[in-house]
């Protein structure tokens, strides 16, 4: 019988959340939890420990260290430097490139093969740090992406028409960011474009703004009022892993390198990618409109030159 083990790096909000849905699923034989707070890595092995007779399988929670990682199916990184209020995400780059660099040299010293899942801010940049410091192959490092945006896109439309979240299809491309893309080109319901849904009268471009405003803004919103945002991504984590362990073939928009897909090279971005056995296994071209081929590409150029200044600073540790 196959035995699945995941390390958890970084157990603050979204860490701990992450956690908590592994535990009540069931998900894995085991999961160790690293935090540079070894106090609050023990709190939360207790209490995740509490947690386990209410799971749907026993998972073996404990502190770890990065000799866990040597035997894991799966090194999720939860860890990031503090947003400020009032920063954008790409302003973290610089103190996470700090944190990334010795903490994968660790993780690849341990002798891990496995994959490397992420969600720490700036996503994009920080899932080409990892393949910058690993050497990993391109599949064995997915980061979070718009898989949270997207899931943002879907429920403010599911609130326009009344339905449930998961019955809409609306993607969002590119940047995890200001420079998102929303896919109205795909955007649909049963089928139907969700645009050709919409009454007669409706101003069509009023309404695509004030959806994608909302998509964009929603996350700084419930930064300001609560410090995080942890539920919905941790969840989005969870799905990117059951895809990996149990090769469950799903397309989710998460955060791939490309290497000439949507006329992009060398670049990790959110994308549409199917997800199963063997991680980010193939990238998912969709026909764009002219207009979202190019947003998509200025996303690009944005990330492009972020993932300049992450080797600038990565070469100078180097020295």
């Amino acid at each position: 019988m196959s035995r699945h083990k995941i390390v958890l790096i970084g157990s603050g909000y979204v860490g701990s959340a992450f956690a908590h849905a592994v535990v009540a699923k069931g998900l894995v034989d085991e999961l160790a939890i690293i935090d540079i707070d070894e106090d609050k890595a023990k709190a939360d092995v207790w209490d995740l420990n509490h947690a386990t007779p209410f799971g749907d399988h026993f998972v073996n929670v404990h502190v770890g260290q990065y000799e866990d990682c040597k035997d894991a199916d799966i090194v999720v990184i939860c860890a990031s430097a503090k947003l400020a209020k009032g920063e954008t995400r790409l302003k973290l780059l610089e103190d996470n490139v700090d944190i990334f660099v010795p903490m994968v040299q660790h993780i690849v010293d341990s002798g891990f093969d496995g994959y490397f899942v992420l969600p720490s801010n700036p996503v994009d940049i920080m899932s080409y740090v990892v393949k910058h410091v690993s050497n990993f192959p391109k599949n064995k490092i997915i980061g979070s992406g718009t898989s949270l945006d997207t899931a943002r896109f879907q429920f403010f439309l599911s609130r326009a028409f009344n339905v449930a979240p998961n019955q809409v299809y609306a993607p969002i491309i590119g940047e995890h960011g200001d420079s998102q893309v929303a896919v109205w080109s795909h955007a649909q319901i049963a089928g139907e474009s969700i645009l050709d849904l919409l009454p007669s009268d409706t101003n069509i471009e009023a309404f695509k703004a004030s959806i994608a405003e909302q998509t964009t803004q929603v996350g700084y919103d419930i930064y300001v009022r609560k410090g995080t945002t942890n539920f919905g991504i941790s969840l989005s984590l969870v799905r990117i892993v059951e895809a990996i362990l149990f090769n469950k073939q799903i397309i989710m928009n998460v955060s791939s390198y490309l290497e000439g897909e949507y006329g992009l090279t060398d670049v990790y971005i959110g994308v549409p990618t199917i997800i199963n056995g063997n991680g980010a296994d193939k990238v998912f071209e969709f026909a764009l409109s002219e207009d979202e081929h190019a947003q998509l590409h200025q996303s690009a150029q944005v990330i492009a030159t972020y993932q300049q200044r992450a080797d600038d600073i990565i070469q100078r540790m180097r020295k």
